[in-house]
């Protein structure tokens, strides 16, 4: 019977550490951890109880896994464990050719690549100069397919 618990209660912390490391495997080897359970109940003590395993077991990791993706995320360490907000933002989609010549100021540094301020609009940017520190003034020279090309001017 201890084997019977210890399997269920390693399967229920498999799929608890699913929120830490995403991406289901933790939470297949939960499942497996859990069926293996219900097995050993079965050859240990008959199928009664291997069914009966499998209901109370299911139960259990239901109910874990109700409060772990319905209870928890409103927690405040859930606040700090789940993603609340979504990144807003697109590609610098179909850059105009108006673009070269203006000049505008670095908002991140380029090492190469940063994000530069052109009249107001934020751009992905490579630096032909290499390394530009944040606040510079910059000069477009070019573009390629999603960003601008800066020089320091």
């Amino acid at each position: 019977m201890i084997w019977v618990i210890g399997l269920i209660l390693l399967a229920a912390v498999l799929i608890s550490f699913e929120i830490i490391i995403p991406g289901a495997v933790l939470g297949f080897l939960g499942l497996l951890v859990f069926f293996s359970a219900c097995v050993v109940a079965a050859v240990q003590f008959g199928p009664v109880h291997g069914v009966f395993t499998f209901l109370i077991g299911g139960i259990f990791l239901g109910v874990l896994l109700f409060l772990e993706f319905k209870w928890l995320p409103r927690t405040s360490m859930g606040k700090q464990l789940f993603l609340s907000k979504s990144v807003r933002g697109k590609a610098n989609e179909g850059l105009s050719g108006d673009l070269i010549g203006k000049t505008g100021e670095a908002l991140t540094p380029l090492r190469p690549s940063g994000m530069v301020l052109l009249d107001g609009i934020q751009y992905e940017a490579t630096s032909k100069d290499g390394f530009i520190q944040t606040g510079e003034r910059l000069k477009v020279v070019g573009k390629d397919n999603f960003r601008v090309v800066v020089i320091r001017i």
